[in-house]
């Protein structure tokens, strides 16, 4: 059984990133408690509704609301510090996978999210609806929501001290990368076929009228359209290509005879998705464009970092050996998407970096490991990009390079891999 994400799906799963979400369930689960505690007042045992007083509830409630507030202002700005050492020290684009991080999210969201259950479980209280039942039920959940707290809050302190730090924001980088790619393996044409060969003449052109970075394509919706029309829909842009009004980001080959309407113009721009950034759902180079800028920027002179540029290259080597290579299924055969070229994945990764560190030898010494090893692997094209960039680098680095023995061993380290004659 195939299970795609539509546009509908992929905004649930953006709202589900954000902090206000786990906070609404806390709002929703408050909520119920009281109304729970209201109609199931008279299913207590008379011998069990006075064991707890309103005055106990009311003091714990009291308690998590003016703790809670004070924990929640603390937690927003350590993360606000985290966010701008992160986008200080190594690149603003690495901002949204710290705010995505879930440890992040899930604490701040259980600080807020009892702020307001405590919130509502003293309105609750304070409107004498309850009976002696009712204060049971909400003294039970107050205690589990207490136990969650202290759980939450040990992991969030132990969790404080890596946040915003360099290498961590090299970690969530990747965490948020590898998924991607795995993706890619699966569905290198979003379960479309590949538009191979020149486009065909004679298609009608759509356009978006937003500009930004193209985060989502629906291609459920572009099937539907297509069937409906008996036509074939070519893509030209993928997700991460920068799109502006005036530039074509699909053509449909309709029958003869035949044209679309405004309406159905419109739901074809529906199918996507523009945004003022890239994503790394659909978008498997967005991942290693953030590391490689990470690592010029740990390169720069200001920072001279060449430690983190050589640990990035290990992420970006991990990131582009994720996932298995497998037989391309196609579910919509009438929406044609462009490849990835492999040369795109080594462009996004290594030039960059083998610029920015050919002044380094042990930059470069890594980089030819790194090379050796993506040339080892299964996926295609990757042995020759590999040995392009390799001679690349190396020629770099002797442009750069005044000490001979330096030059040397890269060129060694370059022939040990075979990727220099």
């Amino acid at each position: 059984m195939k299970f795609e994400m539509s546009k509908t799906w992929w905004m649930v799963l953006q709202a589900m990133r954000q902090v206000w979400f786990v906070a609404s369930l806390y709002c929703v689960a408050a909520i119920m408690t009281a109304l729970l505690g209201i109609m199931a007042d008279p299913l207590i045992p008379d011998d069990l509704q006075d064991i707890i007083g309103s005055s106990a509830v009311n003091s714990l409630l009291t308690i998590i609301a003016t703790s809670m507030l004070s924990v929640l202002v603390f937690s927003l700005n350590t993360l606000v510090q985290a966010s701008t050492a992160a986008a200080s020290n190594a690149t603003p684009r690495a901002v949204g996978t710290l705010l995505q991080d879930r440890i992040a999210q899930w604490a701040l969201s259980t600080f807020l999210g009892a702020f307001i259950f405590s919130l509502v479980g003293l309105i609750a209280l304070n409107t004498s609806l309850y009976g002696g039942g009712g204060r049971l039920i909400l003294f039970l959940v107050t205690i589990a929501v207490i136990v969650l707290i202290v759980v939450t809050m040990l992991r969030w302190i132990n969790y404080l001290g890596h946040l915003g730090q360099v290498t961590k924001t090299i970690s969530q980088v990747e965490s948020a990368s590898c998924p991607s790619m795995e993706h890619y393996r699966r569905a290198p044409y979003l379960h479309a076929r590949p538009q191979e060969g020149p486009v065909p003449h004679g298609l009608s052109m759509i356009e978006h009228d937003q500009i930004g970075y193209l985060r989502f394509i629906d291609v459920p919706a572009l099937d539907d359209i297509a069937d409906r029309l008996e036509a074939n829909i070519h893509v030209f842009e993928r997700p991460g290509a920068f799109v502006t009004p005036g530039r074509h980001i699909a053509g449909i080959a309709l029958p003869d005879g035949s044209a679309i309407d405004d309406e159905t113009r419109e739901a074809l721009r529906g199918a996507f998705t523009i945004g003022n950034a890239r994503s790394y759902d659909q978008d498997p180079l967005y991942g290693l464009t953030v590391l490689s800028q990470i690592a010029m920027r740990a390169l720069s002179p200001g920072i001279n970092d060449p430690g983190t540029a050589i640990d990035v290259i290990g992420n970006i080597v991990r990131i582009m050996a994720s996932g298995k290579k497998a037989e391309a299924e196609v579910y919509h055969g009438r929406v044609f998407i462009p490849a990835i070229e492999t040369d795109d994945f080594f462009d996004a990764a290594f030039t960059g970096i083998s610029r920015d560190g050919a002044d380094k030898v042990e930059v470069g010494m890594r980089l030819q490991h790194a090379f050796e090893s993506l040339s080892l692997l299964p996926f295609v094209g990757y042995g020759e990009c590999a040995r392009d960039y390799s001679a690349q680098a190396l020629e770099r680095a002797r442009k750069m390079l005044d000490f001979d023995n330096d030059i040397k061993r890269l060129e060694a380290s370059a022939r040990k891999g075979r990727l220099s004659p």
